[in-house]
Parts: structure tokens; C-alpha cells; sequence
């Protein structure tokens, strides 16, 4: 929004805003970035960034290991550790 006036002794077009009012209208031709989360995602009044998890009696927790690999790669490592293993019978 412009407000412009014309001045009446030189005819000149005056911007009659106050200071506030055009930093508040540059601001607003600006693009504005949009969050990507609302307020209320981000900020959990009340909640624990840390929680603790109680433990009751003689309860152990172990870390159980996962292999990724299909059976066939698991049998492909095998013989090829075997392999290394192995001396050859002939020498080349």
C-alpha cells in the first residue's frame, strides 16, 4: 500500500508514511518462509527430552544381534572363509 501526496508547492509525489508503517510494507513484499512444523509439534511443554525407562527387579537388557544378509550371502561368506582356509593341495 502507497501513500503518495502530491506536494503542494512543489508538485512532487510525498510519501506520508511514518517509518514503522514502510519497514512494515517492504517486510510484507518480501517472500516469507513457512514452517515446516506447527508450534505445538515443536514445542511440548511438559514432556521430557530424556525419559527414563523403569526397570523392576533383575531385569537385563541385552542388545541381541540381527545379521542383514540372505541365507545365500550368509552361505557365500562361509565358503569363501573356508576357501581361505584351505591350503592347495597342488602348488601352481
Amino acid at each position: 500500500m502507497t501513500a503518495h501526496q502530491f506536494d503542494m508547492f512543489t508538485g512532487q509525489l510525498v510519501d506520508t508514511r511514518t517509518r514503522k508503517q514502510r519497514k512494515a510494507d517492504r517486510e510484507r513484499a518480501l517472500p516469507r518462509q513457512i514452517e515446516m512444523f506447527s508450534q505445538r509439534d515443536i514445542a511440548q511443554f511438559g514432556v521430557k527430552a530424556n525419559p527414563t525407562m523403569p526397570l523392576s527387579g533383575n531385569v537385563k537388557l541385552l542388545l541381541i544381534p540381527e545379521d542383514p544378509r540372505t541365507p545365500e550371502e550368509i552361505e557365500r561368506d562361509i565358503q569363501r572363509a573356508a576357501e581361505e582356509r584351505t591350503h592347495p593341495m597342488f602348488a601352481k
